[in-house]
């Protein structure tokens, strides 16, 4: 009886773990969200953040998990205070197009510079995410959001940071964002291109909550890339925003052995690029998928599968006939595929909602 009940008490604790809510804190990332989406396997080509500096911006990980009709992201690593920024393109099913033409908004104005930049997904809304950091105290990241299909643009506040704060103020939150970020992290990768470091030592960084409402709220599949950039010279049509070699997922296609450096402006083409604007979707130039999928979940009790409010029978039979397959909205805990750590968390809610 020994290994059934070690099996049962190992498949409790995954499915626990993937009922767990965030706290967006930008702390205990992976402990919060389980096995990442996306891991870096490239050197960071904006500097190391060490104990001993307080410079470099790189992204080790991206996790991701949908939870009561909100979407959870986390990102671990650093973004250093000089504007340096963190993007996430989002393709909710809205687009027919793989690039955009951003003229709204300059909060973040490195997210206008990337309008023409192609992507292997569909981008229809965009998040980004910077960092100011000056010497008389403050240190805060400003956020907005941008509805690229409309081209519309919303400056949704800032929050300090490593203040545990995940409130935005100052802007217009009406869509709801939750964003935190944590500057602490000291290891993850390197800048050192023939020592990648371990990536998933990581436990800090940038966190989101993003209400489905926020987006339109979609149905199916979400796709998004998270993108680290510079700023942008939007007075020279060419140069656009200055791109890093550190997105999730990564460049390389996530192959350590092929190091990718910083791909400079957008729409410039300097070396050592001879492709403008960036091409995401190029198989040869930019190696493996340039997104990651997350099933939006429905807004009620966690293993409300059918989204009718009430775990019940229905959503207990969803998800055994489901079983073994990749499944949809049965797979309630967005690992690939409908198994006992989905069953286990339709049985632990049951008769939520009802």
């Amino acid at each position: 009886m020994r290994r059934p009940m070690m099996v049962l008490s190992a498949i409790v604790a995954v499915a626990s773990l993937s009922a767990q809510t965030p706290q967006i804190d930008g702390r205990n990332i992976p402990s919060e969200f389980g096995t990442p989406l996306a891991v870096q396997t490239n050197y960071t080509g904006f500097g190391d953040r060490l104990s001993t500096h307080l410079w470099g911006s790189e992204m080790n990980a991206l996790y991701a998990k949908c939870i009561n009709g909100v979407l959870y992201i986390g990102i671990t690593g650093n973004l250093e205070g000089n504007g340096n920024s963190f993007h996430l393109y989002i393709d909710t099913g809205r687009s027919t197009s793989n690039t955009f033409n951003l003229t709204t908004g300059c909060i973040n104005c490195s997210m206008q510079g990337m309008s023409g930049v192609i992507f292997e997904h569909r981008p229809d809304y965009a998040i980004g995410v910077n960092r100011f950091r000056d010497d008389q105290g403050n240190d805060f990241i400003y956020i907005d959001i941008h509805d690229l299909l409309n081209n519309q643009s919303t400056y949704v506040g800032a929050v300090a940071v490593d203040s545990g704060n995940s409130t935005p103020s100052g802007g217009d939150n009406s869509a709801g964002l939750s964003v935190a970020f944590d500057s602490t992290n000291v290891v993850g990768v390197t800048s050192d291109p023939n020592n990648l470091g371990d990536p998933l030592s990581a436990t800090t960084g940038m966190e989101y909550a993003i209400p489905l409402s926020a987006l339109g709220n979609p149905q199916g599949q979400i796709k998004f890339l998270a993108v680290l950039t510079g700023g942008a010279d939007l007075g020279d049509p060419c140069r656009g925003t200055y791109l890093s070699n550190q997105s999730l997922p990564a460049l390389n296609g996530g192959n350590p052995s092929q190091q990718f450096p910083n791909a400079a402006w957008a729409r410039c083409p300097s070396a050592p690029f001879d492709m403008f604007p960036f091409d995401f979707s190029n198989e040869a130039y930019v190696p493996g998928q340039q997104y990651v999928s997350v099933q939006v979940c429905p807004a009620g009790p966690e293993g409300d599968v059918n989204g009718d409010g009430c775990v019940d029978d229905a959503d207990l039979l969803a998800v055994l006939f489901a079983f073994g397959g990749a499944g949809n909205a049965e797979d309630i805990n967005n690992d690939g595929i409908v198994d006992d750590a989905d069953l286990l968390i339709v049985l632990f809610n049951f008769g939520s909602g009802c």
